[in-house]
């Protein structure tokens, strides 16, 4: 079943008017993934991902964050406003989801979005003041190269109280030096959380940005196609066994015991 980026929706937060981007699959869908973004990065630049997810039966809806280059408005909020409308943006993307019919939800990101997903799921994050962050219609979360521990965001701490059935997903090339020097950093995520439904992919060869095939499609490559589909097969077992109770998803997931390259805890 081939998915599609099918079009673009525009919904109110206040006085902010969010542009999502909608990737729909070409039947009904099974389940339903708010997607959040890098730093400084846009949904457009996911469009890989995001068809792959639509192509296997989830309807997904991508935020535009205001510290995206390509926000129209982005010079008019400064560094301390990034956190905050990125967690209003989540927010509001799964209630418009949750408005597309009777659907079960997920939440993902990559990098920096990778933390607004963990937060949806329990992690301990910054909150505003009197807020939760935690948002119980989330029934599993993906979290793509998540940031180690990033105060006052999020301290190891954090990490531990994540509730959500969960993926994290990483490489052994994925590297930003000065900031997570060892790919394993990015592995508390997985680790901090009690045992029980929580996974993690790493993926030979893989770095930040699947050699351009997401976040920095200017990147010259080489693409790495391979890795991207894997990270793709199992978020979307994770979502459907999780979010859609799909059995056979389920049976994939716990199948994966054998490879090397994926850990259950």
């Amino acid at each position: 079943m081939r998915g599609r980026l099918m079009n673009l929706v525009e919904i109110a937060i206040a006085d902010r008017r969010v542009l999502l981007t909608v990737a729909r699959p070409a039947g009904p869908p099974r389940a339903a993934v708010s997607f959040s973004h890098g730093a400084f990065s846009a949904p457009g630049k996911y469009a890989a991902l995001l068809d792959g997810w639509a192509a296997a039966g989830l309807l997904v809806a991508a935020p535009m964050h205001v510290d995206s280059t390509d926000h129209p408005q982005r010079e008019a909020y400064d560094q301390g406003a990034v956190w905050r409308t990125r967690l209003e943006d989540q927010a509001a993307t799964l209630d418009w989801l949750a408005g597309q019919g009777n659907l079960s939800l997920a939440a993902a990101g990559h990098s920096f979005g990778a933390l607004l997903a963990l937060a949806a799921g329990g992690a301990g994050v910054l909150a505003p003041p009197g807020a939760s962050t935690l948002d119980p219609r989330v029934k599993a979360v993906v979290a793509l190269s998540p940031p180690p521990a990033t105060p006052p965001l999020i301290a190891a701490e954090g990490f531990a109280s994540t509730a959500a059935p969960l993926l994290v997903q990483t490489g052994d090339a994925d590297v930003l030096p000065g900031f997570v020097d060892d790919w394993r950093m990015r592995l508390i995520a997985f680790e901090a959380p009690p045992p029980g439904d929580r996974h993690a992919l790493v993926l030979a060869g893989v770095d930040h940005y699947f050699g351009g095939l997401i976040c920095r499609p200017e990147l010259p490559g080489p693409a790495q196609a391979e890795g991207l589909a894997q990270a793709v097969a199992v978020s979307v077992d994770l979502v459907l066994a999780h979010a859609a109770g799909d059995a056979e998803a389920a049976a994939r997931i716990a199948a994966r015991s054998s490879d090397q390259s994926f850990t259950t805890r």
